[in-house]
């Protein structure tokens, strides 16, 4: 506390004291008070608005144009979607799967309506909206489904399907960052231990290793299948 007072010089002028001023200290909460979580400068809620909106707005398109493939399908059994390239990317074998309707209805719907959301939700952070703490909580349960179904699809796809869809892929690859930046995002709310700042100090390390074990996998399940011969002949 600061304490100032002019009570002598009006004493000695023969005049009442001045009254007394008193004006609280620096605030001290403690040894961490004012610690920053390191690299809360990209873990902001805007920030993390401009990922959800731009990586649900890539899925989206994914999803609408599997929506459509399915529709096509339905009407036509014949129609092959532009995305066949070769006997390794598929998307009419997946569409086709019972995987690709884990609920009994296409897989792509989810898509229509979870990253719709998620979009609206990335626009509305970006505009400055501040959601309290049990919302943020809220979409990483979504995005936590969302990346433990895109995992699921992928290991039904490279293994028992065998057969990889490209615009699945890239809900894959967009779910990914979404999820783990989200995580990242929100547990940096719900604490400020060091380990969380460790993670956010080296954020983009997991994502790097989680696309090339995807890869390494992929490599790996078709590589007698495919691989082999694809680099024999370049």
């Amino acid at each position: 506390m600061r304490e100032t007072t002019d009570a002598t010089a009006g004493d000695a002028a023969g005049e009442p004291a001045a009254p007394v001023t008193i004006a609280p200290g620096p605030r001290d909460d403690g040894p961490d008070a004012g610690a920053t979580i390191v690299g809360s400068r990209v873990f902001t809620d805007r920030w993390i608005g401009v990922l959800l909106a731009i990586g649900s707005a890539i899925a989206l398109v994914a999803s609408f144009q599997l929506s459509l493939d399915k529709i096509r399908l339905l009407e036509n059994p014949d129609y092959t979607p532009a995305c066949n390239f070769s006997i390794l990317m598929s998307c009419k074998s997946v569409i086709n799967s019972e995987q690709g309707a884990a609920f009994g209805f296409p897989n792509p719907f989810i898509g229509l309506v979870g990253y719709g959301i998620v979009i609206a939700i990335g626009v509305a952070a970006l505009s400055g909206v501040r959601f309290p703490r049990w919302y943020w909580v809220g979409v990483l349960l979504g995005l936590t489904f969302a990346a433990g179904f895109v995992h699921w699809l992928a290991f039904q796809s490279i293994f028992s399907i065998q057969v990889l869809c490209p615009w699945c892929m890239v809900v894959w690859a967009t779910t990914i960052p979404m999820f783990w930046y989200t995580l990242l995002h929100v547990l940096a709310k719900l604490t400020a231990a060091r380990w969380v700042r460790t993670l956010q100090q080296w954020h983009l390390v997991p994502v790097v290793v989680w696309f090339l074990a995807v890869a390494g996998v992929i490599l790996w399940a078709f590589w007698d299948f495919y691989w082999a011969d694809f680099f024999a002949n370049l």
